[in-house]
């Protein structure tokens, strides 16, 4: 086995599809995920290591020999990136991250968009599930740091606001609009005897531009591409990197490689740092086997009663304080092998945030920050399920204490 760590660069747009059918209109129109999936991504790897494998023996592998060697094969980070289209190479800087739960995007008074922070106390309302949890009903709620108007957030916060944001920076004024932008695509056939379109053959596809323009400046245009940082494991079997493009996605669009340096993926510096408490932002979903509760964390009774548990890299046993979780994601697939849908999972969103203090006091450490960073929590850690950003976090001094 070797690591492998590369950039996919999609040419022609991304179209991961979601779960809607193609005929949910008059016209059949199919919705694409806003970016691709651990899943997709991961299974896109195995298939380009499948035809390596392939093109080297000069054999085929049959589907079920196909799934089974690939297994070695696991996604170990995936990290969204963007740089100026005619750039040589890829750094720290160009690094893009899901937009965490705890910023909310506001219009002021004066007509200003301001980002402010959801910072979590205790007390308040109860949460809107049935009554049948008082540890869950005893976490602390959040109360913005500002007042004003909601406004949609972005999709992906740049590498400096994400930083700026987990060390603790104060609210940040005109935030970025921060997404790959859609696009669709038309489809349609021609009947060979009328020389018509083909009603039943008519539809749409929403594709993921990676290449936009960013600014115009003095009648130049400046071009920008997303891409995806990947670092996997590599079977021997194969060369070190993928031969070539790679389909990615729906219709297998290509996607060009370009070798990453493996720093790509380390701690900027002067995020690890002592913190009285500590909030966790993920940067990818994030599987539990009990929904939005992260594995290992149990009720223990009190006043109030509260959620135990422990963290990758941290000895010492935390009380999880508050949740921000947006809306779980349904995640299914198609299985090529047996041809059936796969078994549909249920996870937690990119972004999501929660919040923790050491069990009977102490400080989190600058290196149990580093432990944490990127460390994977929960389960599908073979797709890179489940990495953590670690962040400083000041709990307010009326809490009851750990």
């Amino acid at each position: 086995m070797r690591d492998a760590c590369f950039a996919l660069l999609p040419r022609d747009g991304l179209s991961a599809k979601d779960g809607r059918g193609w005929y949910t209109s008059e016209v059949g129109r199919g919705y694409s995920l806003p970016w691709p999936l651990p899943t997709t991504v991961r299974g896109a790897l195995r298939a380009a290591w499948g035809h390596d494998v392939m093109a080297d023996s000069g054999t085929a592998l049959s589907p079920e020999a196909w799934e089974h060697d690939s297994e070695p094969v696991k996604l170990q980070r995936l990290v969204a990136l963007r740089r100026v289209l005619g750039a040589t190479s890829f750094r720290q800087a160009h690094r893009m991250w899901p937009a965490p739960a705890d910023a909310a995007r506001v219009l002021d008074t004066e007509g200003v968009e301001r980002q402010v922070r959801l910072e979590p106390h205790p007390g308040g309302a109860s949460t809107l599930g049935p009554d049948d949890d008082d540890a869950r009903e005893a976490l602390w709620h959040p109360r913005r740091s500002a007042s004003g108007k909601p406004l949609p957030a972005p999709l992906f916060w740049p590498e400096s606001r994400m930083v700026a944001w987990l060390s603790g920076a104060p609210d940040a004024s005109t935030p970025e609009r921060e997404a790959p932008p859609p696009r669709t695509d038309i489809h349609l056939a021609i009947d060979v005897e009328t020389q018509a379109k083909q009603d039943s053959m008519l539809h749409s596809r929403e594709v993921v531009e990676c290449l936009r323009v960013q600014s115009r400046d003095a009648g130049r245009l400046t071009l920008e591409e997303w891409a995806l940082g990947v670092s996997c494991a590599w079977p021997d079997l194969a060369s070190g990197l993928p031969r070539g493009p790679l389909g990615l996605g729906g219709r297998r669009r290509l996607s060009d490689v370009e070798r990453l340096d493996g720093g790509l993926f380390a701690m900027p510096e002067g995020l690890a740092q002592e913190t009285r408490g500590l909030r966790l932002v993920l940067a990818t979903p994030a599987e539990f086997q009990r929904g939005w509760l992260p594995d290992g964390f149990e009720r223990v009774a009190g006043a109030p009663p509260r959620y135990v548990g422990r963290l990758p890299g941290v000895e010492a046993q935390v009380v999880l304080r508050a949740a921000l979780v947006p809306r779980p994601l349904e995640v299914s697939g198609w299985d090529m092998v047996r041809r059936r849908p796969r078994p549909t999972r249920r996870w937690v969103p990119a972004g999501a945030v929660y919040f923790f203090e050491k069990h009977g006091g102490g400080d989190f450490t600058a290196n149990e920050l580093r432990a944490l960073w990127l460390a994977s929590w929960g389960g599908g850690h073979a797709e890179a399920l489940g990495q953590v950003l670690p962040g400083v976090w000041q709990p307010p001094r009326d809490g009851q204490g750990a």
